[in-house]
């Protein structure tokens, strides 16, 4: 699998991390990045601000109450889908 192209303007540095850290950082570069252990690092920081938005959201965000929760999730799911019934 080729490497995958660089979007707009990259900044190099040095990190360092032990063996079995580096180990796994190519692994997971070759699995799903085509072997692009930068593509890794960037995933690894979306990751982040992620788990920083959900932090926040557990942590500081008002609580609601058990109708609120209710129909969020209902809005969330959507309408369930009758399935198709299949001819015989």
């Amino acid at each position: 699998m080729p490497r995958l192209k660089r979007h707009g303007k990259t900044e190099t540095f040095s990190v360092s991390v032990s063996r079995e850290t580096k180990a796994r950082l190519r692994r997971a570069a070759d699995r799903v990045y085509g072997g692009n252990v930068s593509a890794v690092i960037e995933a690894i920081a979306l990751e982040a601000d992620r788990q920083e938005a959900l932090d926040w959201l557990l942590h500081r965000a008002p609580p609601i109450d058990d109708r609120e929760f209710e129909m969020f999730m209902k809005e969330m799911t959507g309408p369930k889908r009758k399935r198709a019934r299949r001819a015989a």
